[in-house]
């Protein structure tokens, strides 16, 4: 086995404890959890117990069900431009901008009608009931109902109903399910979260605003000007605003990335396995091979250090 260092590192054969896995949500860049799975299992280890939020939720699910790692990886690889498109087709009804017909078709090609207390490892999906502000625990039901419900960024996705409650993505109160792993009886948590965003300073910090060079009526007030400007592709003295899709998904990046961090600074897991995949876009469902390969060698790295051997084995 590649991993074989583990048993002689320290001189002795040291043997997995029941570990608990959370994985966060992220959209493609959750994809990366399969690399980190394929790298747990080269180490022979096996979460006891998974939580996963959105993405974390599909990949988490998925291996939870009994769906080898090669077959996960096969399932994403196989999701290009063209399919991605296909699975998130536009509509403007029911206060989404994506319908789910064909996302849940996909879930239930895969998955069938499995129920969440039959998989071969206990998993939890986390979403939020939007009415109440309540996280919500799925243990038991329908997978790909818990799944669904997981990934309905709100905006974006329909909220899921179940049970009279409008459920909408975990990521707004939990995105690294960390504290749910509280309520099992684990030897260590361990979390991989995706949005370790090199670019994001999540700072805070105080700045001087101006305001001489916002338009005003007396300079932009020519409508034909304005279109001139576009045309010509005037942009001297002019911010330019990202597009409306980059402006909400890097406002989702940021609402996520703090959720995740609330998290770690509450639950205080025994280790954290931090992703850097910041060179890749929430929608972009068509790099899962170097996503997938980042996770796997950024896993691998982590689990190759003396501290991490010491936290995942006895």
């Amino acid at each position: 086995m590649e991993f074989s260092w583990i048993k002689n590192k320290f001189g002795i054969e040291r043997k997995p404890i029941k570990i608990g896995l959370a994985l966060s949500g992220g959209a493609a860049l959750g994809l990366s959890h399969i690399g980190c799975l394929k790298a747990f299992e080269e180490a022979d280890i096996k979460p006891a117990v998974i939580s996963g939020t959105s993405a974390g939720a599909i990949i988490g699910g998925m291996y939870c069900s009994g769906m080898s790692i090669e077959e996960i990886e096969e399932i994403a690889l196989s999701i290009d431009r063209m399919k991605t498109f296909n699975l998130f087709t536009p509509t403007i009804k029911r206060g989404a901008l994506i319908k789910d017909d064909n996302i849940l078709n996909f879930f239930r090609e895969h998955l069938g009608d499995t129920k969440i207390e039959d998989l071969d490892i206990p998993f939890v999906a986390v979403s939020v009931d939007i009415e109440s502000g309540e996280t919500v625990y799925m243990n038991k039901g329908s997978l790909i109902g818990a799944i669904r419900a997981s990934i309905s960024i709100p905006g974006i996705f329909p909220p899921f109903i179940s049970n009279n409650r409008l459920l909408v993505d975990g990521g707004l109160r939990s995105n690294l399910p960390l504290e749910v792993l509280n309520s099992y009886d684990l030897d260590r948590i361990v979390g991989v979260n995706v949005l370790k965003n090199s670019q994001l300073k999540m700072k805070s910090c105080y700045d001087t605003i101006d305001l001489q060079n916002l338009p005003t009526e007396e300079n932009e007030h020519n409508i034909l000007e304005k279109i001139n400007k576009v045309v010509r592709g005037d942009k001297k003295n002019q911010f330019q605003f990202p597009p409306l899709m980059k402006s909400l998904f890097n406002s989702l990046q940021i609402l996520l990335a703090e959720s995740s961090q609330r998290e770690i600074e509450i639950v205080q897991p025994d280790l954290v396995i931090n992703i850097d995949v910041s060179d890749f876009q929430l929608w972009e469902f068509w790099e899962a091979r170097k996503l997938i390969n980042i996770g796997y060698k950024t896993t691998k790295e982590i689990l190759q250090k003396s501290e991490s051997i010491k936290i995942l084995y006895r």
